[in-house]
C-alpha cells in the first residue's frame, strides 16, 4: 500500500512526463514511483493532458517540455488539407449567413414588419 505523499508541481510533471514518454502502463507507473491507485489519470486531468492512447497531447507540459510525438509530413500534409477544406466550408458558411441576413433585412424594409422580432414574448 502507498502512502499518501503530496508531490510538488515539478515531481508531478515529471512522472507524468516519463509515463506518457514510455511504455510503461499507469498502474506500472504508480508502483514506479509509489504512488496511490488512479494517480497518473487524475493529474493527468489536472494538468489537461491527453492520455496516451488518445494520441497526440492536447496540450504541452508547462516547463516548455513537450510530451507530443514527432508529426510524420504525409499526416502533416493530410491535416493541412483538412484546414484547407474546413476554411473553405467556414466562409461559405458565413456568406451563406450573411445572405440571409440581408435577405430578412430587405423583407422587413419591403413589407415594414419586424421579422427578427419577437412578437408576443412574455
Amino acid at each position: 500500500m502507498s502512502r499518501k505523499v503530496k508531490k510538488s508541481r515539478e515531481e508531478s510533471l515529471e512522472i507524468l512526463r516519463d509515463y506518457l514518454t514510455s511504455d510503461a502502463s499507469k498502474s506500472d507507473i504508480e508502483r514506479k514511483y509509489s504512488l496511490h491507485r488512479d494517480w497518473v489519470r487524475r493529474n493527468l486531468i489536472k494538468f489537461a493532458v491527453a492520455d496516451k492512447k488518445d494520441g497526440v497531447a492536447m496540450k504541452k507540459l508547462p516547463g516548455n517540455v513537450s510530451i507530443e510525438k514527432p508529426c510524420r509530413d504525409d499526416d502533416r500534409d493530410a491535416l493541412l488539407k483538412r484546414i484547407r477544406e474546413l476554411e473553405i466550408e467556414l466562409r461559405r458558411t458565413e456568406m451563406a449567413r450573411d445572405a440571409y441576413d440581408e435577405m430578412i433585412r430587405l423583407a422587413e424594409q419591403y413589407y415594414n414588419i419586424p421579422i427578427r422580432k419577437k412578437t408576443g414574448a412574455k
